[in-house]
Formats: C-alpha cells, structure tokens, sequence
C-alpha cells in the first residue's frame, strides 16, 4: 500500500498532545484561546500553542488548529493577528466552519493549508467541489455519510478526506444545531455546546408517553468505535482518520491513539486482518455510554446507536448480584478485579450506589463486599466497572516514557584540534565543533568514555541510536566541553528544525466593508409552509407577497405543479434541510418542476444546494436561509460576488439586533414567527419508539423543565428535524426590526392549524402596517434577537 494513511488526535493540554506523539500520532488537532469549537476545553495559550509546533516539528509531526467557529463582523478583524504567530511559527493547517474566515485566511496567509470543518455540514461531492475552489486541500465530511457518499466525494474532488474514527457523536448534524443556544445561550456554532442531546427527555405521541422504562436520554448517542471497520473506511478513500476527544485526559487520548495507530499499521501490512479482544476490551473501559456504534457508515440510523439509558461513561459489567447479606453483596466476577476499582450499581434513573473495589481477585472467583443501600437493591442487578485502577495506573506510568528523536552522530577526537560531533536525523545534517582536544597529563579518553557521555540525553528529545567515534592521540578534555558539545549540537538542530517550518508573515490591505444604505419603501410578508394543504389559503391572504412551499411535499404531489404557475403571489421552494446523494438525485429527477416558470425562487439551505444549482443553470433567486451562515460582512460579500443580483438573506438566527445591522445587509429577511427548527438528525424518534411506517407524524419531547420541543420525520429523505415548542415572535418589537431594513419578515408555519395561521398572518398585517404596535401572542420567544450569543 503506498498511500499514507494519517492517524489524527485530539489535544485540549499539552500533555495530550505528547502522549498523542509518544502513542504513533501523525498530527494532533487542537484549539487556541479563540474561534475554536471547544471553548470549554482546557485550550492553548499563544506560547503553549507555539511550543507544542515546535514539538510536533521536532518529531516531524503536524499541528491542526481549529478555527471552526462562526466568527462575527466585530471580531472578524482580530482573525489575522490570532493567527500571525502560529502562521510565522509553521502551523500546518488551519480548520475553518466560517466562509468570511476562509477568504480572510486565503487573502492574508495564502500558503497556509485549508481544510473545511465537519461544522461545515459538507454532505456532498457539490459543495466539496466548491470548497475545493476556494483552496480548501481537505474536507472532514459530516459524520452522518456512508461509505459510498464519502467515496464519491474523494472520487469527485481527490481532496485529501478526514472523518471520525472513534469518540463521541452529536445526536444532530453538526454545524445544524441551535438547541443548546435557543435553550440557554451557549451555541454550538460558536464552540460552547452545552451537551443538550445528553439530557433527559420524555417523548408523546399525543398525551401518551412512548417510552419504555429506563429509556430517558432519547437524544444521547453511543461513542464511535470503527477498529473493526478501518479496511473499509480507509478503502472508501478516507486519508485521515480522526479521533474525537479534546475534552478527554492524556490517558484516554494516548490510549485510543496507540490502539488505532497498532490497526492502522496492521492493515497498512497486508497481514490478515483481526481485532484483538483486549484492544476492544481496553476502549471500552476508557469510555463507553453502553457499548459503541460504528456510526453511519454502513446504517442510516437505528435505536441501537443510541445510549438511552445512560449519557455517560458506563465501563463494563463484571458481575451480577448473586447474594446479599448482613451488610454485603457478593457476586461472580467475569473479568479480573483489581485494588482501587471503581464499581457502581444502578438502583434506578437517578440514584446509584459507587464502590471502592478493596481487593485483588481473579475472574470466575466469588467477592463479597460490603455495600450502601443494600434493601433498595435485588439479586440479578448488574456491576460494572467504571474505573479499572490497574488499566489507569499502567497508562499513567507509560505516559511518563519521553518521546525521542533517535539520532545517528559522529565524534571526532583529534589531539591539538576542536572536537566534532556530526549528528543525523531524520531531515537534517548537522556539524559542530567545540573546543581544542588536550594532550591528556593522566589517563587519556578512549571511545567508550565518550560515548558514555555524549549518550546522557537525560530530559532532552533526542537519543543517539548509534555513535561513532574516532579517536587520534592520547587526548582528553573535561565533562563539561562534552555536555557543551551535545548541547551545542542539539540547539543547532532544534533551530535548523524549527527554521525549516517558519514563515514571513507579509502584511496587506485590508479592506474595510460598509454598510448598506438602500431603503426599502414597504417591508413585505413571506409565509413558509410545510404543508401543500395551506396553499389555496395564504394565496389568498392578500397581505402575503411570497410563499415558501417544500419540494419534498409537491414532488409527492405533482397534480400540485399547476398550482405555482396560476399564482398571483411569488412562488419560492423550500430546498431540504439536508442534501444527501438522495436529494440530488431528487433533483435530477424533479428538475422540470425546478426549472418551471411558476417557480421563481429556491429557499436553500447549504453550499450542496447552490452549487448544484449553479452547475444545472438554473438561474433563478435564492434566498439563502439562516443555515447558510452569514455573521460577518466577508461571508456577506463572498455569496454576493458568487450569485449576484439573484441571491438574498436570511438574517442570522443566533446574532442579535446590533450585530444583524453590521452586516450591511440590504436585501435580507427575518425570521419574524415561527417555531424554530433546533435540530436536524438523520436518527428518527419514531422508528427508535414505535416502528417505522414511512408516514410523517409529530412526536412531543419534553425536557427535565417541562419544556416541549417537536419532532417532526421527513420520510422521503428520512431525517428528523426538531422545532423549539415556544414559537419565535418579534412582531412586538417590529420598530427594532425595522432598524434592519428588511425587504420581507417571514412566517414560519410547521404544526400550526389553518385557524391559528391565519391569525398570525393578520396580527403580522396589523403590526407592519401600523394599526398596532403590540398583540397577545401568549408565550413565545424573542430567540437571541436581543440577548445573542456569546
């Protein structure tokens, strides 16, 4: 096999960025103290992000920074000097989710390797060969693709392909979700997820809950596992393979790396391939939420990669309650049991009894310890261990081993001359000389005195593998011209080293944007729905100007089509939350409906979508949504330079009022009412607690505060998308709004009745037109209208 294959690991320390390096890593990603996705993580400092380059290129090993957060117009202008030292510094790539981020970095350190974020949602070939144009090199695609999909976008593009091999997974599409920040704040766009989908939830179908016993965190996904998949994913074309983790320790991190590293290399052999049961074992006693999933690779979704009964580390069983009595339990161990393990027992949702393992056993024998809270357990409850002492302290101490550049040197030994020391690494020659060798008084230096010296590496990140020394004349010189010289030599080839990698950072223009100063003369009234069954209705409604109307409903519905060119009203379709291969090929199929007259716009929702639009000239407006990231000016102007005259706005749903009015938008829309949608997941709640029957129906969750939020299946692509159950309204603060010079609010209709629609169409008529500047809408949010996101 002659294509190398990447093993990629998470760093949030400098401690686990070694012990990425010590364990077969070939690049460790990891975030600074801006713009990266793991705000919580313990992130690097500019010096400690600096050192850990220098490391790494010591090693010759690559450094990934994440930039993959949505950046805002206010912060846009500090994206350069952020990046200046790590770029003069020799960073290797940077991972970016921003549009206006990427033109920045492109215009500013154009050497500098680009790879596109999962946070990008890339799905398909179309916005890969996108991205490949605006110099992406990489693309880490979303976690949610088969095999196949991941193939025909490395078929497609030959971009270098990085996906997730190991470690936690989002319940939504990442780079989709506003649920942590619609509920409290803290955006996943902007790397402060609060874990939302690991929260308990119930779930309604109607008034009856549909779960069973147990079954409380409905959203919580097992961790990934794929060591027994890699022939296959790597087969697929994937390049890199990513283990997520920022947030774990060094343990966990080394660990997981070394075991993937160890299968890499198996099958980069050609030796048979097979998975050793320890190495599973291990993984899932480092952390497991209920055994693993291989993801989406091979399965679209199902109840079985989810960990619904429990969102955290749940280690492995090792026995089960055989006898209570007196103050203790004993049981049968089915794996060895070691001094200072960490046992628990689940009593029920919320309560469990932990304990401290006091003994050393073997498995198959009987322990008996003692035990809390012995009457509210039963025989036959499970143990598991979720702390294995012995597993913990071998790491620990491995970890202590010093990662080592092994060296190959030549010393010569010349009386009356400098002493020299030739040292090769791996990529570098260097030469030294130190000071004049003696005439010895006493006894001379001979070869093994000096090798013996020059050998004591201590604390240094070198060692010499092999030494060879030549020896003319009885010399000598003290110990410490010996130390001077390795010194000397290991300074030179850690700046020859460092220097290879360093850039020169040449300083530009920047140019300032500005804000539009169109004003529109009346703002309009657009109306999404979901339903085809509403249509006749808002074409009625003579305060309605545009009407969104979803291409998965009207391709089931063609007798339909009619309708759009009869209109009087301007016809938009809604484009799918998600494009996946499927999508396109319900375009190619569906293009006539596309292309005809009465349709004169798409509401689209990610880069797949325009360029497929793009490249099957279909010239005709785009609204783009407000999942088509836009929170800065440079993102603005890219989509503008892109499309045109034919492209619009949706302003940004997590930006607040003052930060929507910097981005100069002059021909945007706003999402006025509507209950948001939070998340879109290729799992389905429906299939996961009733059964699959390939029909549309709305499920209730509610969250541990009571709060309702919506599912609604989409079978035709099938995927879930889950709507907030406060509806957005900022028709009582429509003089704000206005502040924005929009050209259309939008009202978003999804579960509501043809009673309930009409009255927010009237109230939105009276607001705007200026009868009223308040009505009761009963309880509703402002979303981050005013508070945004941090």
């Amino acid at each position: 096999m002659t294509r190398q294959i990447e093993v990629l690991a998470p760093a949030g320390s400098m401690e686990s960025l070694k012990a990425a390096f010590l364990n077969g890593a070939d690049a460790v990603y990891l975030g600074g103290e801006l713009f990266g996705a793991r705000a919580y993580a313990n992130n690097f400092s500019q010096e400690e992000l600096i050192q850990a380059i220098e490391y790494a290129h010591k090693f010759h090993k690559k450094i990934y920074l994440t930039v993959n957060t949505l950046v805002k117009e206010s912060e846009i202008k500090d994206v350069v000097s952020y990046l200046r030292p790590y770029y003069e510094a020799g960073l290797d790539a940077v991972l970016i989710q921003d549009l206006g981020v990427l033109m920045v970095v492109k215009e500013h350190f154009p050497d500098l390797e680009l790879h596109a974020s999962t946070q990008m949602t890339v799905t398909t070939v179309e916005s890969a060969m996108e991205l490949k144009r605006l110099g992406m090199k990489r693309v880490v695609p979303a976690r949610e693709l088969s095999l196949n999909e991941i193939k025909k976008i490395k078929d497609g593009t030959n971009l270098d392909v990085e996906c997730f091999v190991h470690g936690a997974l989002c319940y939504c599409y990442s780079g989709q979700c506003f649920m942590s920040s619609m509920i409290g704040g803290r955006s996943g766009n902007r790397g402060r997820c609060a874990g939302t989908c690991r929260l308990p939830f119930d779930i309604y179908d109607g008034n009856q809950k549909i779960q069973n016993q147990g079954q409380k965190y409905l959203l919580s996904q097992k961790d990934l596992c794929t060591i027994d998949i890699l022939p296959e994913i790597i087969e697929a074309g994937v390049d890199s393979l990513k283990i997520e983790g920022r947030m774990k320790n060094p343990e966990y991190v080394g660990e997981v790396t070394r075991i993937y590293r160890k299968y890499v290399d198996l099958y980069s052999s050609q030796k048979p391939y097979k998975v050793d049961e320890n190495d599973r074992l291990i993984l899932l006693e480092l952390f497991n939420r209920g055994g693993f999933t291989r993801g989406y690779y091979k399965q679209h979704n199902g109840k079985d990669m989810m960990a619904m009964h429990r969102p955290n580390h749940q280690g492995i069983r090792i026995g089960v309650i055989e006898k209570i009595k007196g103050g203790t339990l004993s049981f049968k161990l089915e794996e060895n049991l070691h001094k200072g393990d960490i046992l628990e027992i689940s009593i029920h949702d919320t309560d469990c009894v932990e304990l401290t393992s006091p003994v050393e056993e073997k498995k198959g024998n009987i322990v008996t310890l003692n035990g809390q809270k012995l009457r509210k357990m039963k025989l036959g409850m499970p143990i598991y261990r979720t702390k294995n002492q012995k597993l913990r302290s071998e790491l620990e101490e491995h970890l202590k081993t010093k990662n080592k550049e092994k060296l190959k040197g030549k010393v010569k030994f010349l009386v009356g001359k400098p002493v020299t020391l030739e040292i090769q690494s791996t990529k570098e020659d260097i030469f030294v000389e130190g000071a004049i060798v003696d005439v010895a008084q006493n006894r001379p230096m001979d070869e093994e005195d000096i090798v013996k010296q020059l050998k004591k590496t201590g604390q240094t990140d070198y060692v010499f593998e092999s030494l060879e020394v030549e020896v003319q004349g009885a010399g000598f010189l003290p110990v410490k011209a010996l130390k001077d010289l390795r010194r000397k030599a290991f300074d030179a080839l850690e700046e020859a080293t460092a220097k290879k990698y360093h850039r020169e950072y040449q300083d530009i223009f920047q140019r300032e944007d500005e804000k539009s100063n169109i004003i529109h003369p009346a703002v309009k009234i657009s109306v999404a729905i979901d339903e085809m069954k509403y249509f006749d209705f808002a074409v009625e409604k003579e305060s309605v100007s545009r009407i969104y109307v979803s291409f998965l409903e009207l391709i089931q519905r063609k007798e339909l089509w009619k309708k759009l060119e009869n209109a009087s009203k301007e016809v938009f379709l809604t484009l799918p939350q998600v494009t996946r291969e499927q999508t396109l090929k319900l375009f190619e199929e569906n293009i006539e409906l596309m292309k005809q007259d009465g349709v004169r716009g798409f509401l689209v929702q990610s880069m797949d979508q325009i360029h497929w639009l793009m490249t099957h000239h279909i010239d005709k407006k785009m609204m783009l949504n407000y999942n088509v990231y836009n929170y800065n000016q440079r993102s603005v102007r890219f989509y503008q330079e892109l499309l045109g005259e034919q492209v619009s706005f949706t302003f940004p749903a997590e930006c607040n009022l003052e930060e929507m009015e910097n981005l100069g938008i002059n021909n945007g829309e706003i999402y006025y009412y509507g209950h948001f949608p939070v998340m879109i997941s290729a799992q389905c709640q429906k299939k996961d607690m009733l059964r699959c029957d390939h029909k549309p129906t709305v499920l209730r969750l509610k969250d541990r505060k009571n709060q309702d939020f919506y599912v609604k299946n989409h079978c035709k692509l099938c995927y879930n998308e889950i709507l907030n159950g406060v509806c957005t309204w900022l028709g009582n603060d429509n003089q704000d709004v206005m502040k924005l010079n929009p050209q259309y609010v939008r009202l978003h209709f999804t579960i509501e009745t043809v009673e309930e629609i009409n009255e927010v169409i009237d109230k939105t008529t009276a607001i705007i037109s200026g009868h009223t500047n308040h009505v009761d809408m009963g309880e509703y949010t402002k979303g981050h209208f005013k508070r945004g996101i941090l």
